[in-house]
């Protein structure tokens, strides 16, 4: 079922990709959705009334002309897919489960943490 949603997911983005600085921003958003899962506020060192504001200064991915390195784009969007699954808004809360599985991507976690960009 998980790889039916996936490729159903895949087959909804049409259109040109969005820009680096517009993927940090949606992890960003998903992860930060008050109420802000305790994993989030643990692994990421973040205060959940500042936690999108903190993602932002960290990774620098605030600024238009952002662009992946470390970790790369590709592995950046493979983390994400649990939260994506659930709803490709990025506005819409996920659960903290899938929170929890985007946060077993170490390298994602320390980029977040702003250990490199």
């Amino acid at each position: 079922m998980r790889a039916f949603a996936a490729v159903l997911l895949l087959a909804s983005c049409v259109g040109p990709a969005a820009s680096d600085a517009d993927l940090c921003l949606d992890v960003i958003t998903r992860l930060c959705h008050a109420p802000v899962c305790d994993e989030t506020l643990s692994r990421l060192s973040v205060d959940a009334g500042v936690c999108e504001e903190t993602l932002l200064a960290r990774t620098g991915c605030g600024a238009a002309e952002f662009a992946f390195s470390s970790p790369s784009r590709d592995r950046v969007l493979e983390c994400r897919t649990p939260m994506a699954l659930e709803s490709s808004s990025r506005f819409a809360k996920p659960t903290c489960e899938a929170v929890t599985e985007v946060l077993t991507c170490l390298d994602v976690v320390a980029f977040l943490k702003g250990g490199s960009r």
